[in-house]
């Protein structure tokens, strides 16, 4: 039934003396009980509710009883001017009258019976607080209320309201919350698994500190779990009493706590809230235990002061803590740490019995991190003085402890290891400070030596990029798999080490967003091709930024650009360009397989390149209107070479109609691999130079029917010739 969702009775009512009578009952005459333990309700589901009403009506009667004349008074402050005095006070059906109240409906169906306060609170309790709808800390306030005035204790009022005597205790230990806790439980910011954990903490302060470990939110808004907070609970507000330095049975070691295992915050006095806690011997307050700790501490300073031995507590003894890392304390060597003793075995073992033959009785010093705990120590210059000693001892005399003899031979192994030390590192900067003194005394020849620049460059390439090592692979034609494998193997054979280390300065410094504070835009890559090109660097970057805006920046639309005229044909640029038009066609150079160049003939080949370049440079101007020889050209002899590719004829065919970027070419037919086989006679793009000896151009074919995208491929410039 839709409005009787949440009023379904789980338990039988008690049967009063007097019958029930049933009747329809004037809304106005009915007032609300105070000892309702429901206080919050949900106002858009009193809405439906009122909404259901409206339609149908009420199809289950309230129970209500007469209005005790003690309860008269209490109505008088809210009750409307000419409004009828209440006849009836509400036991059970809250949600329904207030929704009758929303409808504006007069009369609503009840159940009359005449009860004392405590049935009534007892029918209340049982009746309302198993609606699924009553928050956990109502229910705890309506047991507390049952309890208190029907007589009844947490296991009778569990049987009564069919719940295990552990779900009650739950439920009132959520009374002892504090404001702010409740407040926070009743808005749903903290559930009541939380709120439990919160309220078996025993201190106020130490609840809300809780609470707010409990509520806080990360980046996310998400607030910790339940385990991130019983763990947090656990270990910052409970302390095992197994591992307390006081003792824990001592009723007068702190007379207004008395035993820790007669006290009721001890979680083995109520297992039925600690299911979670593996020991029942935990403390959950922790106020109290380190109230025992300084109490106990107390004690044992008394004592030891009697004894006549020095005592350092307190902030005096926090004062001496070094960090949360270094327990040493400062001034004073432990007696019984290994830490604080020069071999394996404690301080006191190795100067015990001088201690005792001097009179020398330990400082204590309350240790800065465990409270409770005296630690025995001496100042440091006693514990040198009295090692010493022992140690004179044992050179003088065989009669000495195992521990002291272990003491002069672990103090002889220390001082030949640092002089050892000292030794290996003596002479290695012996031979710094010589070899410079000869560098600038003695060599002439120049000293960076192949061997030199191989190691400077095999340490860059290890610390290269993933990007640029394969960078470098495809500009040296290495592959793609492994690329730092292949450059490391590259540069331990190649023959110009220093020519490799000018690329990976170019390559570190290439990138368009690279900037160091201090140093210009892409320093490494300007200084080596200033280097390269010396006076023609700004031209080159000229004709290398034109390409690359030709490439990848949209064409500008001129204003008054027209289409020729219908049926013309333009002429491609390299058809107006060419020297050779109208002259008829040259003969193709024959395609030839590209050679196979070892690690050594490629790095011969890009030195001989960096040279022709420098020679360039230097040469005059040639006579009359002949441009320099092109390096582009696919089948111009290579840097050091005897040729290209082609024969005589085949290179001028190459000469009239140069391979330059953006051109459109043919792979011409050769004796290509199972890769490229597949691209002969097609046209396509060329794109740029790469490989070793820098005869090999990357070329895109557009997509089409033979492939879904366009693709790029690698063709010796000898198998590619000009169309058009």
């Amino acid at each position: 039934m839709a409005t009787q969702a949440h009023d379904t009775t789980t338990q039988p009512l008690p049967t009063p003396g007097a019958g029930p009578q049933m009747m329809m009952v004037e809304v106005a005459l009915i007032e609300e009980s105070p000892t309702n333990p429901r206080k919050h309700f949900d106002q858009a589901k009193l809405a439906e509710l009122a909404d259901s009403i409206r339609a149908t009506g009420v199809h289950q009667p309230i129970l209500l009883r007469p209005l005790p004349g003690h309860r008269v008074p209490d109505t008088w402050g809210h009750r409307r001017q000419g409004a009828p005095l209440p006849a009836y006070e509400l036991v059970a059906g809250a949600r329904r009258l207030r929704a009758c109240k929303m409808a504006n409906v007069a009369e609503v169906p009840a159940m009359i019976r005449e009860l004392t306060d405590e049935q009534a609170l007892e029918i209340q309790v049982i009746e309302n607080l198993q609606r699924e709808d009553v928050t956990a800390l109502e229910e705890a306030e309506g047991y507390e209320a049952l309890m208190k005035h029907g007589h009844a204790d947490a296991d009778q009022v569990a049987a009564k309201i069919g719940k295990s005597r552990s779900y009650v205790y739950a439920r009132l230990k959520l009374l002892d919350l504090c404001q702010q806790a409740r407040e926070a439980l009743r808005e749903g910011k903290i559930d009541f698994s939380r709120g439990l954990l919160i309220a078996r903490i025993p201190d106020e302060g130490l609840q809300i500190k809780a609470l707010q470990f409990c509520t806080r939110t990360d980046w996310q808004g998400d607030a910790p779990g339940y385990r991130e907070c019983a763990r947090h609970v656990q270990d910052e507000y409970m302390l095992r009493l197994d591992k307390a330095r006081f003792p824990i049975a001592d009723a007068s070691l702190l007379p207004t706590a008395g035993s820790c295992a007669a006290c009721p915050k001890r979680t083995g006095a109520n297992p039925d809230l600690f299911k979670d806690v593996d020991s029942a011997d935990v403390c959950t307050d922790p106020q109290c235990y380190r109230a025992k700790e300084d109490a106990h501490t107390a004690l044992m300073v008394a004592e030891a002061q009697a004894k006549g031995q020095t005592v350092i507590a307190g902030p005096d003894a926090a004062e001496l803590a070094y960090d949360a890392y270094n327990h040493k304390l400062k001034g004073y060597k432990r007696l019984d740490s290994v830490e604080d003793s020069p071999t394996d075995q404690p301080l006191r073992k190795i100067i015990g019995q001088q201690m005792e033959a001097e009179g020398i009785k330990p400082t204590l010093i309350e240790n800065p991190r465990k409270r409770g705990e005296l630690v025995a120590a001496l100042p440091n210059e006693v514990v040198l003085r009295l090692l010493k000693t022992v140690e004179g001892q044992a050179k003088a005399s065989k009669a000495v402890a195992a521990e002291v003899k272990e003491l002069v031979k672990s103090k002889e192994a220390k001082t030949l290891e640092k002089a050892k030390a000292k030794y290996e590192q003596a002479w290695r900067d012996a031979l710094i400070d010589r070899a410079w003194k000869a560098i600038n005394t003695e060599c002439i020849v120049p000293l960076f030596s192949l061997d030199v620049h191989r190691y400077i460059v095999l340490r860059e390439i290890a610390s290269l990029s993933t990007d640029d090592a394969a960078a470098l692979a495809d500009i040296l034609d290495l592959g793609k798999v492994a690329p730092h494998s292949a450059l490391i193997d590259f540069a331990k054979a190649t023959a110009s080490p220093d020519f490799l280390m000018l690329l990976v300065i170019m390559q570190r410094d290439s990138s368009a967003n690279h900037y160091r504070h201090g140093h210009p835009q892409n320093e490494g890559l300007v200084l080596v091709a200033a280097t390269v090109f010396k006076d023609r660097l700004d031209t080159v970057i000229a004709e290398l930024k034109a390409q690359a805006e030709a490439e990848h920046l949209p064409k500008p639309v001129k204003a008054d650009q027209t289409a020729p005229p219908e049926g013309a044909s333009t002429p491609r640029p390299a058809a107006q360009a060419s020297p050779a038009r109208g002259k008829g066609k040259a003969p193709k150079a024959k395609a030839e397989a590209a050679p196979k160049t070892t690690p050594a003939q490629a790095q011969a080949a890009i030195a001989a390149a960096l040279r022709a370049a420098e020679d360039q440079n230097q040469a005059p101007t040639a006579q009359g209107n002949e441009a320099p020889p092109d390096p582009s050209v696919g089948d111009a002899p290579a840097p050091g070479g005897k040729g290209g590719a082609g024969a005589q004829d085949g290179a001028a065919v190459e000469a009239a109609k140069p391979l330059k970027e953006g051109a459109t070419v043919r792979v011409r037919p050769h004796d290509a691999g199972p890769k490229n086989a597949p691209y002969i006679g097609q046209t396509g793009t060329l794109r740029y130079l790469v490989g070793q000896r820098r005869d090999t151009w990357r070329v895109a074919f557009p997509a089409g029917t033979a492939r879904k995208k366009e693709a790029v491929e690698s063709f010796n410039a000898a198998h590619l010739e000009v169309v058009g």
